[in-house]
């Protein structure tokens, strides 16, 4: 598939002078032509799809929002759950870890499931094009990436899981000593207190931008307990989870 940028507008799909066969073909090529985006990473054309698909259900010219009686929010849940896993599987093939696929998939089923508007479920469903189309997550070469980097970036692929630095030294071919001199030296900090930065990093994304509970986040993220999430959180940032939600809290949420 070879295109510049977006072909087809999904409000076509609701053209009353095409037939509903019509209708469901163009619907399918423009499924096809925003997956054929997450899967190269091209971010540049998302926020088009993200309207559109808005409109699009806004519009609801097939009845998708009658198909629970008297519940849009439920239906619109179910179809955002159906897309997440098209995104993600087209976000793996174009180079997204299987981890990172997984991760992703699960963190946006929880925030769908935990939504309690419509509006809400829209920004949610921006925020998963975006992040599924981001190339800066994408697997990359790493021939000759200096122990750090690679430190780095396998961090950056697992930071929710506790792996230890005996674990991460025999995926890196690294003696474990050797492994965290070397971090330490070029990076100025521990892994460990990297790894728990990383965290908290993904920590401020989901208290501005999710209904999700603070245990939810402290386990989402990786912390195995909130009471320490909620030190580190505080040694990081100079305010508890619950301030800093309280402070950054994005409008919806």
């Amino acid at each position: 598939m070879n295109m510049d940028g977006p072909n087809i507008q999904i409000t076509g799909v609701t053209n009353k002078n095409i037939t509903k066969h019509e209708s469901i073909e163009l619907g399918h090529k423009y499924r096809e032509e925003l997956l054929h985006y997450i899967r190269k990473g091209e971010q540049r054309y998302i926020p088009q799809y993200a309207d559109e698909f808005k409109e699009f259900l806004r519009q609801d010219t097939f009845d998708i929002m009658k198909r629970i009686p008297r519940n849009q929010l439920r239906a619109y849940k179910n179809i955002l759950l159906s897309h997440n896993t098209l995104y993600s599987y087209s976000a793996e093939k174009g180079g997204l870890s299987a981890w990172q696929s997984h991760f992703l998939s699960e963190k946006y089923a929880i925030m769908v499931e935990n939504a309690k508007s419509i509006s809400e479920l829209e920004e949610i469903h921006k925020r998963m094009l975006e992040e599924y189309s981001d190339p800066s997550i994408r697997f990359t070469p790493l021939e000759k990436a200096t122990i750090a980097e690679k430190v780095e970036h396998f961090i950056r692929m697992n930071f929710s899981e506790e792996i230890s630095i005996e674990e991460i030294s025999q995926k890196l071919h690294v003696h474990p000593s050797h492994l965290m001199r070397a971090f330490k030296k070029e990076r100025g900090m521990t892994i460990s207190h990297f790894r728990n930065l990383i965290r908290i990093k993904e920590a401020k994304d989901l208290l501005t931008n999710s209904n999700l509970s603070l245990i939810e986040i402290t386990l989402i993220v990786g912390f195995k307990n909130q009471q320490y999430f909620t030190r580190v959180f505080k040694e990081a940032e100079g305010v508890t989870p619950k301030e800093y939600k309280r402070n950054n809290v994005s409008e919806g949420f």
